[in-house]
């Protein structure tokens, strides 16, 4: 369900549903379907999964005229198909929106959400985008809006704040930084440090493109940098990590320790964006050799050398995005409190589950072994039977063989 709380300044709160730690998504409507679509500010388009992909909610266009053809590429895959107008209930308005009915996937087929409602800083011209169509009806009075992600699972507590930002929604003061003349919500930072009390090493000291992504989980890192916080980590801080694929990325696997550094993105004199090791980490937890480790959240990237802040950075900080000033207001967001939360607690549930599969994995894997034993032997005992009778099949045939022949001698008289 949908709550919109029209303030004074005529501003909306729209729930978002958090997705599996993943993604957010907001609920939307034509033709009767709602749809749950992911809020990515890293794209400029609204595409929903058409007929063809074998879904059980699809979305097909009704009485309504195709515009262009349009292929979008993600850094996980691509998706083509066609473009139309739709009108769409969005909470209680009603909304003629551009979408992409999409024909055909590549490496998406498994998207938890309906499709995506992108909220970049630029569109195409040809777009009817859901913030210039809010404010063209004078439902907001200001291109902005803001996100506030709670990292409770399936819960409807987060919110995507249409309008003027709500300081009720962050701690302290908003920090308004510019950003780039790239169509995506793009800043620069003028280092990466990662410290600990004792210790301070540069992952970058020059300019270092940042990007606001809440269509990413993770913090995605170019390859060179990946590697290099990876040697940091290792060589610096003796944390035995390695580097594991999972769904086509590296990750890094560390030993367990309380000696996680922090990261701490220097975007001016006067805003440090600092990650601490609960921020960064999704878990610590024993794995099927009962070792104990910590998976953390950082996934190489093959481009350019940018930084992408995904839902992990999102969820600790409230972000506003302002479309006319082309800038990001960053605060603490009030929903954080990781913070208060030690290591050995993260992932706790998933801790005693792994340990529980663990443990009772050993007397079922012991019993395969003794079954197994048990069916080698009565193979081999059968074997020794059996060639046991052969051999003596074998002998009776030889003593048949070797029987004596007695001659008759008879006298001649």
């Amino acid at each position: 369900m949908i709550i919109f709380i029209i303030a004074s300044v005529q501003s909306l709160d729209v729930q978002l549903i958090n997705l599996q730690q993943v993604y957010y998504s907001v609920p939307i409507t034509a033709n009767n379907f709602t749809y749950n679509l992911i809020v990515d500010t890293g794209s400029d388009t609204l595409w929903i999964f058409g007929k063809q992909n074998d879904r059980r909610k699809y979305y097909e266009c009704n009485k309504c005229q195709a515009i262009m053809q349009k292929r979008l590429d993600y850094g996980l895959g691509s998706i083509y198909g066609t473009q139309f107008t739709q009108l769409f209930e969005f909470g209680n308005q009603s909304l003629n929106l551009s979408v992409v009915e999409v024909e055909r996937v590549q490496d998406l087929e498994s998207l938890i959400a309906d499709g995506i409602i992108g909220l970049s800083k630029q569109y195409p011209d040809s777009d009817a985008n859901l913030i210039d169509l809010l404010y063209n009806h004078t439902i907001i009075d200001v291109k902005q809006f803001g996100l506030l992600l709670s990292d409770q699972i399936c819960s409807a507590n987060s919110l995507l704040t249409l309008g003027k930002p709500n300081p009720s929604n962050y701690v302290g003061q908003l920090h308004y930084v510019n950003t780039t003349r790239s169509d995506l919500w793009n800043v620069y930072a003028n280092s990466v440090l990662v410290s600990n009390d004792t210790h301070q090493y540069m992952l970058e000291s020059n300019k270092q493109l940042i990007l606001f992504d809440s269509g990413t989980s993770k913090i995605m890192l170019s390859t060179r940098k990946f590697h290099s916080l990876h040697n940091i980590f290792n060589d610096d801080y003796n944390l035995h990590c390695e580097q594991v694929k999972h769904n086509y990325f590296h990750e890094l696997v560390c030993h367990y320790t309380t000696q996680f550094p922090h990261l701490i993105l220097n975007i001016n004199s006067q805003l440090n964006l600092t990650l601490l090791p609960q921020d960064y980490i999704s878990y610590c937890g024993y794995n099927y050799f009962l070792q104990y480790r910590c998976y953390l959240n950082f996934q190489n990237l093959d481009n350019d050398d940018e930084i992408i802040l995904g839902v992990v950075f999102l969820q600790k900080y409230y972000t506003h995005y302002d479309l006319e000033a082309k800038k990001v207001g960053i605060a603490q967001s009030i929903y954080y409190s990781r913070d208060k939360v030690s290591l050995g607690e993260l992932g706790n549930q998933y801790n005693y589950n792994m340990l529980y599969l663990s443990l009772m994995s050993v007397p079922i894997l012991m019993l395969v072994m003794i079954l197994s034993l048990n069916i080698i032997r009565m193979k081999q005992t059968a074997d020794e039977i059996a060639q046991s009778n052969e051999g003596g099949r074998q002998s009776r045939g030889q003593e048949q063989e070797m029987e004596p022949i007695t001659f008759s001698v008879q006298s001649v008289r």
